[in-house]
C-alpha cells in the first residue's frame, strides 16, 4: 500500500509536572520550565493545521531531536552540546519516530471548558483566559449513569436452543424420507439406447478477454475499459483510493500527515473474432438392440468429430408398475436381456437409483 504525504502539522506535549500543554517546537515547558522528558510522547492538538509548500520542505529535512544523556533536555538534531547543561550530545538519545499519533482532521472543534473556573475557551488555548489555569485537552468525564439491571437471558437461550434442535430434527427427517429406498424385483421389458455425436467446424467465433491476452490472429471488434485489479503502486490508468489521513511522529515536534492509498487499475477488455473449432452439427442415432453405434458422418476438410455421448435406458416391469433406469455403463446395459430379473433400489419419488441382477 502506497503512503502519500499531504504535508506536516505541529504536535504538542503535556508537561508531567504542571499539566501545561506545550507546542511541539517548545523543548521546555512554558508553564514551569521543565524539559520535556524522553518518555513523554507528542500528541495531536485539538485544532490541527496542515503545513505545506516550502515550510513543509524545511520540516521534512529536520532529523529527530536528541535528549541529553546527562540532564535529559531535548535538543535539535544538529546541536553538538546541550542547551541546558552544556554536555556533549554524543552521549544523547535520539527521539523515536514513526509512531502513529492519530487521525488528522481540520474540522472545527468545540470550545473547551476550564476545569478550574468553568469558563469556555477556544480549543487552541492552553491557558484559561479568565483564571489562567492550564487547560486539559479533554473535559473531565461526566459521572457514569448507573447501568440498567441486566435481564436474565436464560429463558431466551433455552427457547433458541429448542428451535434449533427442532429445525435440525425436521431437516434430518426430510432427508431420511427422500433418501430412503425400497427393493422391488423387476423383469426387463425393453431397452433403448441413444448415441450423440457433435461435428465441429473451423469457423469464426466471438470471444472476449483483456487486450494483453488476445491471440495474435484475433480480429478486434470493440473494447472498453474495465476494472482489472488493485495495485499498491501508481499505474498509468487508475483511480486513486485513499484512506483517512493520519499523523506520524517525526521526533521533532512535528508530525507528517499521510494517507495510505491503493490504485484501482483499469485495462481494455475486448470482444474479438477468431477462427476456432465450434459446434456445427449434432447427429444422433437410437435403437432397441444391445449393440449401440455412433453416427459416422462424412467430414469436410474443415470439420472434425467433437464430443460423443451414449445413454442407455432399461425399462423394468414390477408389480404392475413400470420403472426406467438410465445408465452410461454399456456392459450393464448388455447384461439386461429381455425377461431377466433384477433387484431395483427405488427411492421415495419412484426413481430407480441402483440395479443388480437377481441371483
Amino acid at each position: 500500500m502506497a503512503r502519500k504525504s499531504l504535508g506536516f502539522t505541529q504536535l504538542e506535549w503535556t508537561c508531567p509536572r504542571c499539566a501545561t500543554r506545550n507546542p511541539g517546537v517548545e523543548k521546555v515547558c512554558l508553564g514551569c520550565g521543565a524539559p520535556q522528558p524522553e518518555d513523554v510522547k507528542f500528541e495531536q492538538p485539538l485544532e490541527q493545521e496542515l503545513i505545506t509548500g516550502g515550510e513543509a520542505q524545511k520540516i521534512a529535512a529536520q532529523k529527530p531531536d536528541i535528549h541529553c544523556g546527562f540532564c535529559g533536555t531535548r535538543n535539535p538534531a544538529d546541536a553538538e552540546t546541550c542547551r541546558q547543561c552544556g554536555a556533549d550530545l554524543k552521549e544523547g538519545t535520539q527521539r523515536k519516530t514513526g509512531e502513529v499519533v492519530g487521525a488528522f482532521s481540520t474540522a472545527p472543534v468545540e470550545n473547551v471548558a476550564c476545569p478550574a473556573c468553568g469558563s469556555l475557551n477556544p480549543a487552541a488555548a492552553r491557558y484559561c483566559r479568565s483564571c489562567g489555569a492550564p487547560l486539559s485537552k479533554t473535559p473531565p468525564p461526566a459521572p457514569a449513569a448507573a447501568p440498567p439491571k441486566a435481564r436474565s437471558r436464560t429463558g431466551l437461550m433455552v427457547a433458541v436452543a429448542v428451535v434449533i434442535v427442532a429445525v435440525i430434527g425436521c431437516l434430518l427427517a426430510i432427508s431420511g424420507v427422500f433418501n430412503r429406498t425400497s427393493e422391488v424385483v423387476g423383469t426387463v421389458e425393453s431397452a433403448v439406447w441413444q448415441t450423440r455425436l457433435v461435428v465441429e467446424a473451423l469457423q469464426p467465433v466471438e470471444r472476449a478477454d483483456w487486450r494483453e491476452n488476445l491471440p495474435s490472429a484475433a480480429q478486434v471488434l470493440s473494447c472498453e475499459y474495465r476494472y482489472a485489479f488493485t495495485s499498491d503502486e501508481p499505474q498509468p490508468v487508475a483511480t486513486e483510493v485513499c484512506g483517512t489521513p493520519y499523523t506520524v511522529d517525526q521526533g521533532t515536534g512535528f508530525g507528517e500527515v499521510v494517507q495510505d492509498c491503493v490504485y484501482q487499475v483499469y485495462a481494455e477488455y475486448c470482444r474479438y473474432s477468431i477462427l476456432d473449432w465450434s459446434e456445427a452439427d449434432v447427429l444422433t442415432l437410437s435403437g432397441s438392440d444391445r449393440n449401440p453405434v455412433f453416427p459416422q458422418p462424412q467430414l469436410g476438410s474443415d470439420q472434425r468429430i467433437g464430443s460423443q455421448q451414449a445413454v442407455y435406458q432399461i425399462i423394468f416391469r414390477a408389480d404392475g408398475e413400470t420403472y426406467t433406469y438410465e445408465t452410461g455403463d454399456l456392459s450393464l446395459f448388455q447384461q439386461a436381456q429381455l425377461g431377466s430379473r433384477w433387484i431395483l433400489d427405488v427411492n421415495s419419488r419412484g426413481k430407480v437409483v441402483r440395479i443388480q441382477a437377481e441371483r
